[in-house]
């Protein structure tokens, strides 16, 4: 791939695949502070939602909602790590 290279669809989804596997494995083994800090901010949030709702929630719902709102976290961070690599070989901006 080269600097300024407009990517097909199939073209882009391979990539993405790639640098979506490569945003999990560097969270899992290089970020592992990233990684519990975002574990943490799942545990506030879900805090944050039972005292908005006010309403309880026990101890295997909490647990639920806080690995919904990780698994959603690392997602996310693994999507910015694949569109801000593209972006950065192709020097354009990416809008999904």
């Amino acid at each position: 791939m080269e600097n300024g290279m407009v990517f097909g669809v199939d073209e882009f989804e391979k990539t993405i695949k790639v640098y979506l596997k490569q945003g999990k494995e560097k969270l899992e083994k290089d970020l592992r502070g990233t990684k519990e800090a975002i574990r943490l901010i799942a545990i506030d949030r879900t805090k944050d939602f039972i005292k908005t709702m006010d309403k309880g929630l026990d101890k295997p719902e909490r647990e639920f909602l806080a690995a919904l709102i990780v698994s959603s976290m690392y997602q996310s961070f693994c999507y910015g790590y694949g569109i801000g690599k593209i972006e950065g070989k192709t020097n354009n901006r990416i809008f999904l």
